[in-house]
């Protein structure tokens, strides 16, 4: 028999920025096909970071259509799309961002234990312009355009405070909850990037300012800091794993159907995005 106190094994799927508003003419074409994905890998637990839609309401939607027809329980923090106002125009980001805590995977209402013991604290996290070109300054960076290109939280996501605030209030409720569970096993989960690893190196010089809203090294910092087994992220809209010290980086997005290399079906991108992790 077990002895009291071994840990059981869990299986975590993980994918992030689903976006399924967004060039897909219904929601249930992407959702219904990951609930079948769960459940074909069988995993015990499910961590989304972020971005599942343009619409709170919709991502609180689809969230609980993905519980209900996996049947499997599901972690989220939200992306910068999440709380997007567009179709709320009369709501601010912090609004949206305390409504989205009606979902109770929410990793924005604290950190989740597992059964293994293992913890499991996120958020969405800002971004601090670290992973910019140095050549730009913070005032440059304030303005979150260049040329004609304009970085879309700059009107759809208010927060009624500035861009490093916000990056503050996220790092330094992280840092109090990782302190609260030092020395444990934990995944960190972000939708912003937390290694300079997974930024935009290869899509010409207009990426060396856009780079600077994709996230902060000073999650990757805690992450090694604390000594987090996983980091989990998004936003990007890559697949790729890095490994620093004791803590692998991992960032799976499903992405939008026009960046889908080849194919047009959901079931088969999905299957491709799809990551999964053993923790015991």
């Amino acid at each position: 028999m077990p002895g009291h106190h071994e840990r059981c094994i869990v299986k975590i799927g993980i994918l992030s920025d689903i976006h399924v508003d967004l060039e897909h003419d219904d929601p249930r074409r992407v959702l219904d096909p990951l609930a079948d994905e769960i459940l074909r890998r069988q995993v015990d637990l499910m961590i989304i970071a972020g971005d599942v839609a343009n619409d709170y309401r919709l991502t609180l939607e689809s969230l609980a259509r993905i519980e209900h027809r996996s049947g499997v329980r599901c972690l989220f923090v939200p992306g910068n799309h999440d709380i997007w106002n567009e179709k709320h125009p009369d709501q601010d980001a912090w609004r949206i961002y305390e409504a989205l805590k009606a979902f109770p995977g929410n990793l924005a209402n604290g950190a989740v234990t597992l059964d293994n013991d293992w913890v499991v604290i996120g958020d969405l996290g800002w971004y601090d312009y670290s992973f910019g070109s140095r050549r730009y300054s913070e005032e440059e960076f304030d303005r979150m355009q260049i040329g004609s290109r304009l970085w879309q939280d700059k009107i759809k996501a208010i927060w009624q405070a500035p861009t490093l605030e916000m990056h503050r209030y996220f790092r330094e409720k992280l840092q109090r909850q990782l302190e609260a569970h030092r020395g444990r096993d934990i995944i960190l989960v972000t939708h912003v990037l937390p290694v300079r690893d997974f930024a935009v190196f290869d899509l010409g010089p207009m990426w060396e300012y856009l780079n600077a809203f994709l996230g902060s090294r000073q999650y990757g910092e805690l992450a090694l800091e604390f000594g987090v087994a996983y980091s989990i992220s998004g936003h990007v809209h890559y697949r790729r794993e890095v490994r620093h010290e004791g803590t692998t980086f991992i960032c799976n997005c499903l992405n939008y159907l026009s960046q889908w290399q080849g194919n047009r079906d959901p079931a088969v991108e999905i299957a491709r995005a799809f990551k999964a992790i053993e923790i015991d």
